[in-house]
């Protein structure tokens, strides 16, 4: 074990850091959103961009389990399925095309369009017209689509997808059972793509994400405690504010 803990070559601080990050991936996933590109800028800053996909993806599927297992009830499969295939094509484009595009580019372009879908669900909130995003396809085409592709090349579309879902008027818990039954289905599609094409993740990477489960699961109670004790409508507020949080993050 201290063989195996040692080849990763980090110092103190830096587990620290990944430790943190991984709690908050779970944390993340069971509601408290908007922390997630936090761990993906921690973890790609201590692997490497493209690297660190493998090393995440597995976290986020033990994070998404926990979220679906306690909001089971809760889950609204007709608009998660309405988006759903718009980003599996997001996601089979950024296989072939997301290595010619450069990311920190693509991150500025999403920014933009978080920032712009989170202007208009203000102002429908603040002059009473409902915006809602399945009344107009060709909006739910493209976030499926720019969503799955950033989804794939960075693991960087949970605000996209979160102010998507916040927009249908889900209530507190349905927002977070359809978001994290999204989530779970677009990164099951996502690992033979990482194991047999990008060769991201391997028996190394697996290693390293079972010895962290336990903060994961850490990090997943966390969030399922807190969100229990946030009022809808303050939760509303605060998933808006850590989206506009997120796409400033983007651009930073």
């Amino acid at each position: 074990m201290l063989e195996f803990l040692q080849s990763f070559d980090l110092r103190f601080a830096q587990w620290l850091l990944v430790i943190i990050a991984v709690a908050s991936i779970g944390a993340n996933k069971t509601g408290i959103v908007g922390i997630n590109l936090l761990s993906v800028a921690i973890l790609a800053a201590i692997f490497g961009g493209k690297a660190s996909t493998g090393v995440i993806m597995p976290f986020l599927i033990m994070a998404d389990l926990f979220a679906i297992s306690h909001y089971r009830k809760s889950v609204r499969w007709k608009h998660l399925l309405i988006i759903l295939f718009w980003a599996l094509l997001g996601v089979s484009t950024a296989l072939y095309v997301g290595e010619i595009i450069a990311d920190e580019y693509f991150r500025i372009i999403l920014a933009v369009i978080v920032l712009s879908l989170l202007i208009m669900t203000i102002l429908s909130e603040i002059s009473g017209r409902r915006f809602h995003p399945t009344k107009h396809w060709y909006i739910t085409i493209f976030i499926g689509l720019i969503g799955g592709f950033t989804s794939m090349i960075g693991n960087a579309a949970g605000p996209i997808f979160s102010l998507y879902f916040i927009s249908l008027r889900h209530t507190k818990n349905e927002y977070i059972a359809t978001r994290a039954w999204f989530f779970f289905i677009i990164n099951l599609i996502k690992v033979p793509l990482h194991l047999f094409v990008w060769d991201t993740i391997t028996p190394r990477t697996l290693g390293f994400n079972f010895l962290l489960a336990p903060a994961i699961a850490l990090g997943a109670l966390t969030g399922i405690v807190i969100v229990r004790k946030i009022p809808e409508r303050a939760y509303k507020i605060f998933i808006l504010t850590a989206t506009l949080l997120s796409a400033i993050m983007l651009l930073v």
